[in-house]
């Protein structure tokens, strides 16, 4: 053998005498404590989701009722909007006038 080569045998796959080695389960060595922390973790948890979309739900409920009854003033404020823009237009023009006219007399 040279350096840094091992030589590798193959194993033997071992018997297994009791097939209950081989799956899952509970054993006298997990506290009862620690099974009652994560059932009440777990309960806690499904509380606290269930209890925040219930909340969710009832604010989004309270949301579309208020959109519900701003909608005929929505409407007025998209007039409003379009008078504004219509105002700022003529304040526009009128401006360009006043420069067109400053710029003659000069």
């Amino acid at each position: 053998m040279g350096i840094g080569k091992a030589k590798m045998t193959a194993r033997k796959p071992e018997t297994v005498i009791d097939k209950s080695d081989t799956t899952w389960h509970w054993d006298r060595k997990v506290p009862i404590a620690l099974i009652v922390t994560l059932i009440l973790l777990f309960t806690g948890q499904g509380l606290t989701a269930a209890w925040w979309a219930s909340k969710a739900d009832s604010r989004i409920e309270v949301l579309e009722k208020s959109f519900a009854a701003a909608g005929p003033q929505s409407a007025n404020q998209g007039e409003r909007l379009t008078r504004v823009e219509e105002k700022l237009v003529a304040v526009q023009a009128g401006i360009l006038d006043i420069k067109s006219i400053l710029e003659r007399r000069r």
